[in-house]
């Protein structure tokens, strides 16, 4: 069988009578048209940002450091409480009362105890604010 006769060959070659037309799609393709500045400006230099030391922010160091002596202050008072409450008890218990004074010194040193470890959770709070605020944790 012989693909290539002139007959079929003619057909491949012959160019249309008439002209094709194709139809409008109604679809139009966006073309920007690319705009170049004529100058190009280089943007400011900024300052590079350092942590400052100390010495160059002394009312934030002032600050944590009267933060930090409050707290210190607040856990040592907890603690001349704690110690003269727990005096007191000490002496009634040894002086030999009855049963019932015995009971009511041994009930008042828990409620002291449960202020100071109130007290304890109090500055530990407060301490651990003072380091997330630090950034230390």
């Amino acid at each position: 069988m012989n693909f290539f006769d002139a007959r079929h060959m003619s057909q491949i070659i012959e160019s249309p009578t008439t002209p094709i037309t194709t139809r409008a799609s109604g679809i139009s393709l966006w073309r920007p048209d690319i705009v170049l500045p004529k100058t190009i400006v280089p943007a400011p230099e900024r300052p590079k940002v350092t942590i400052a030391e100390p010495g160059h922010r002394p009312e934030a160091v002032r600050a944590q450091v009267e933060a930090t002596r409050s707290l210190l202050d607040s856990l040592a008072d907890a603690r001349q409480a704690f110690r003269s409450r727990t005096a007191e008890f000490n002496q009634a218990a040894a002086g030999g009362a009855s049963e019932r004074d015995r009971v009511t010194t041994i009930i008042e040193t828990y409620r002291a105890k449960g202020a100071l470890d109130e007290a304890l959770r109090g500055t530990l709070r407060r301490a651990s604010t003072m380091m997330d605020t630090r950034g230390l944790r």
